[in-house]
C-alpha cells in the first residue's frame, strides 16, 4: 500500500476475510460499529468496545472482522505531526476514553460519506496522535535537571517553550539554569531549540512528503517565511537547497 504524502481520514468496512500486510505509513482504526480482531507484531487484540489500535510503520500484522462492521481509519505519513519515538513508545492497543470517544464520533460524521478534506484530517490525526502520547506512562525523571530540560526539549520542541518553562522542569532558578545549561551543553535554551526545530524540518524536507508550509507550522514556525528566514540565518542554505541533498 502506498505511503500517504499526508493524513488521510476515512470511513471503511472489512470482509471476514484474514489478511495480513505492513505498510510503510502509521495508521489507527478507531471503532463505530462490529469489532476487528488483529494481531500486531506480537500483540492481540480487539478494535471495539471502547478499544482503538496504532499500526506503527512497517509493523506487520493481520486482521479479520465478521459481521457488519464500520470504522474511523487514518493513515499517517511517518514523519512530521509527533517524534518517532514517541509513536514507537505507544502500546499498540489502547482504551478509548470518554474524550477520545468524542473525536471518533465527530471523525465518523464528517467522513461518512467521503474521506476528510487535506486540512481537517491533518489536523486531527495530530490531535488524536498527541492524546495517545499523553495517555502514555510517563518515564521515570533522570535525577540530573539538564537532562530533564533536554528530555523536555526534546519532547516539545515544537511548541513556543520559554526559559521559565526550562528552569520550572529543572528545578532551577532561570539565571542558574541558564548558566548550568550553557555549562552543559555549550549552548543556550533558546539556541538549542532553535537547532532542534530545524533538524526535525531538514528530515522533512529530505522526505519530500510535505508542502513547505506544513514542513514549517508541523516543526513550530509560524509560516514557510520564518522557516526560510531561520535556515539561511543558522546554517546558510534554503528548503529547497534541503530537499535537493536528499
Amino acid at each position: 500500500m502506498a505511503s500517504p504524502h499526508r493524513p488521510t481520514v476515512s470511513t471503511r468496512s472489512y470482509d471476514g476475510h484474514e489478511r495480513r500486510h505492513a505498510h510503510d505509513h502509521h495508521q489507527i482504526v478507531l471503532p463505530v460499529a462490529g469489532t476487528l480482531d488483529m494481531q500486531v507484531g506480537g500483540a492481540c487484540g480487539r478494535v471495539g468496545d471502547g478499544r482503538g489500535v496504532l499500526v506503527a510503520d512497517g509493523v506487520p500484522h493481520s486482521f479479520r472482522s465478521g459481521g457488519i462492521n464500520r470504522f474511523v481509519v487514518l493513515d499517517v505519513p511517518a514523519a512530521g505531526l509527533v517524534p518517532e519515538a514517541a509513536v514507537r513508545a505507544c502500546d499498540a492497543f489502547f482504551t478509548i476514553d470518554g474524550a477520545l470517544e468524542g473525536l471518533v464520533r465527530y471523525l465518523a460524521a464528517e467522513a461518512a460519506d467521503q474521506p476528510l478534506d487535506p486540512v481537517l484530517a491533518h489536523h486531527s490525526a495530530g490531535l488524536l496522535l498527541r492524546a495517545l502520547e499523553a495517555r502514555q506512562p510517563s518515564p521515570p525523571l533522570s535525577d540530573d535537571p539538564i537532562d530533564r530540560a533536554l528530555a523536555l526539549m526534546a519532547e516539545r520542541c515544537t511548541e513556543p517553550l520559554t526559559v521559565a518553562e526550562l528552569a520550572e522542569a529543572a528545578g532551577l532558578a532561570p539565571s542558574r539554569f541558564h548558566e548550568r545549561f550553557r555549562a552543559r551543553t555549550g549552548s543556550t535554551p533558546a539556541a538549542m531549540l532553535a537547532e532542534l526545530r530545524l533538524d526535525r524540518a531538514e528530515a522533512l524536507l529530505r522526505e519530500g512528503r510535505l508542502p513547505l508550509a506544513e514542513v514549517a507550522l508541523a516543526v513550530g514556525f509560524s509560516d514557510q517565511s520564518a522557516l526560510t528566514r531561520s535556515l539561511r540565518r543558522r546554517r546558510g542554505t534554503t528548503p529547497g537547497a534541503v530537499r535537493k541533498s536528499r
